[in-house]
């Protein structure tokens, strides 16, 4: 299972379970009526030097 967040898109990678599974803890860790682009901006926090990749 990979998943890869650049500064305006997601990628998820894997098998449908897999993917599940993690919509399903970015949703518990973001809350339900989150969008993607404050997701994507909420992971980039987490992790900054993913931000500056290309």
């Amino acid at each position: 299972m990979k998943s890869y967040i650049s500064d305006n898109s997601l990628r998820a990678q894997g098998k449908a379970w897999q993917i599940r599974i993690l919509l399903n803890q970015w949703q518990k860790h973001s809350g339900p009526a989150c969008k993607v682009k404050d997701l994507i901006a909420s992971r980039q926090q987490l992790n900054p030097k993913v931000s500056g990749r290309e």
